[in-house]
């Protein structure tokens, strides 16, 4: 949530910057960042940051997927704004 940024955009990150998660990692703590999709920043309507969700259990592909459905079951709107497109295909 500090980042301002869901945990599919975190391990896209982890993949062209590892450093900066390293080093995020670190300073988090052993509670630091998980860079696998699953995780969704929960949006108002102005579009600002108001929480998160995450969601894990199954691929992660489809954590996201669940995530994303709940935010926006809920009427409000989520970062990423819809899971990956083959999320039906991701297997563990």
């Amino acid at each position: 949530l500090a980042l301002g940024i869901g945990s599919r955009a975190i391990a896209a990150r982890a993949e062209a910057q590892a450093y900066f998660v390293a080093a995020v990692n670190h300073v988090a703590g052993p509670l630091g960042l998980v860079p696998v999709p699953g995780g969704v920043l929960v949006l108002n309507e102005a579009g600002d940051a108001i929480g998160a969700v995450g969601i894990s259990g199954d691929a992660s592909d489809k954590d996201e997927y669940a995530a994303v459905s709940g935010v926006h079951a809920a009427g409000l709107k989520s970062h990423p704004e819809a899971p990956a497109a083959n999320w039906r295909e991701a297997g563990l």
